[in-house]
């Protein structure tokens, strides 16, 4: 009895020491990740991340009830300046990271390659560089990949469409490059893909125009060139917003448009269609937003 009661002893503290180890990894971790912060100015950091108080406690940071592993980063609108520390790489339960909407630059960190939980990751409206990472093609359960308005570069790397849990993927306003990969039509949950304001050249996939879950597809204001093909409604039936503005598209409007039935938006100025306008669209009892202007259309509005 006195040795099961030792070894019931021994595990309680084995658990104990653990689960200190982890907090500790977590606390080291949000700490690194503060010391690159070089402007709070609502002093959100100063004031609320203590050591004396649980960092469960601390403004910003989400943990789960059961192993009081940070799960949850949400520093959206405060204000901060600053680069992203590598060490959030370590946070290895975290399954959302929202930096949106501050002022941080440089790179995101390589190291956050290690976030195998990560379902949600929003660094929209900062001003980070670099390349687009292909790790995030690696993380297995990442749904949401928000990158707009920042200054990243180079072209979208084909890696990151091996994720087929990714249902939103925004990187609209930056300066991303080249064609749109073939492989996107693997992208088999994807709901929104927004590539809007950038400098993508070359055809759409016809890869996107398989993808069942599509609701929007927003690739306004780059350099697009090709033609719509005819099937373009056939396999998308959720789809309620095409953007397609401001680019270099030709040929007709597919006479099946009126297949996408749940359409609300529909937007193809600025480009070189030609032909008639299709009497088909007056078939789309959904639409409330029509744009076609500045094109090479002819004839009579069916």
């Amino acid at each position: 009895m006195e040795k099961i009661c030792f070894l019931v002893a021994a595990v309680a503290v084995l658990s104990v020491n653990c689960f200190a180890l982890y907090s500790n990894t977590d606390e080291e971790a949000l700490l690194a990740f503060k010391t690159r912060i070089t402007s709070d100015p609502y002093g959100i950091l100063a004031d609320n991340w203590s050591n004396t108080a649980s960092i469960c406690n601390w403004v910003g940071v989400s943990c789960s009830r059961s192993q009081q592993r940070v799960t949850a980063l949400n520093f959206s609108g405060f204000g901060f300046t600053g680069t992203i520390s590598p060490h959030l790489g370590n946070l290895t339960f975290l399954r959302s990271l929202d930096i949106s909407t501050n002022d941080f630059h440089g790179i995101i960190p390589p190291e956050l390659s290690n976030l195998l939980r990560l379902e949600k990751i929003n660094v929209g409206f900062n001003s980070f560089i670099g390349e687009v990472p292909s790790w995030f093609g690696t993380l297995p359960e990442l749904q949401h990949i928000l990158l707009r308005n920042n200054s990243f570069t180079g072209g979208i790397p084909p890696s990151l469409c091996n994720n087929s849990k990714v249902r939103i993927l925004e990187m609209g306003y930056n300066f991303i490059n080249g064609n749109i990969p073939q492989e996107i039509g693997n992208l088999s949950a994807l709901e929104v893909l927004y590539l809007r304001f950038n400098q993508l050249t070359g055809s759409i996939p016809f890869g996107i125009f398989n993808i069942s879950s599509l609701k929007a597809l927003d690739l306004t204001h780059n350099s697009l060139s090709g033609m719509l093909p005819e099937n373009t409604c056939d396999s998308v039936p959720k789809l309620t917003g095409l953007y397609l503005s401001n680019n270099l598209l030709y040929g007709q409007i597919p006479s099946k448009i009126y297949k996408c039935r749940y359409l609300e938006d529909l937007s193809l100025s600025y480009n070189h269609f030609n032909g008639t306008i299709p009497s088909a669209i007056g078939s789309l009892t959904m639409l409330r937003r029509l744009f076609l202007g500045i094109n090479n259309f002819e004839g009579m509005i069916a």
